[in-house]
């Protein structure tokens, strides 16, 4: 027999990515173990079982989200590591999906990868990479 599902973690780089989910859940901050860390973690019950969100959190130099692989490495194993959940989601936008047509709760598969790695040409996002 397969053991439940008791503990879901969603990762989502972006701050404005996760609003939906920390309202409509209604999660709260959770302290990190790992002192000075810039992810931040919200969590709360959802049908019985423990939902943890976690964003990569800012930049504390440039105020922006911490979006890249690094970042994304970093709070996806601290937080595995603290919280030690059932399943882990990674969810997001894949950037710019409003310019292309696209809506939340649309899915898309990828045909191609590129790796950024933080380089963004969005305002503000230019001297963070």
């Amino acid at each position: 027999m397969s053991k439940p599902i008791e503990h879901i973690l969603i990762l989502i780089a972006m701050e404005a990515e996760a609003q939906h989910f920390l309202s409509e859940l209604q999660l709260t901050p959770k302290e990190s173990l790992y002192n000075n860390s810039p992810y931040k973690i919200y969590t709360g019950f959802h049908n019985g079982a423990e939902v943890s969100v976690v964003t990569n959190g800012k930049d504390k130099n440039f105020g922006v989200d911490n979006v890249g692989t690094v970042p994304a490495a970093i709070a996806t194993f601290a937080t595995i590591n603290q919280l030690k959940p059932d399943i882990v989601v990674n969810a997001g936008t894949a950037g710019g999906y409003k310019a292309k047509g696209a809506a939340i709760g649309d899915v898309f598969i990828s045909e191609t990868t590129y790796n950024h790695d933080r380089r963004i040409p969005i305002p503000g996002f230019l001297e963070y990479g």
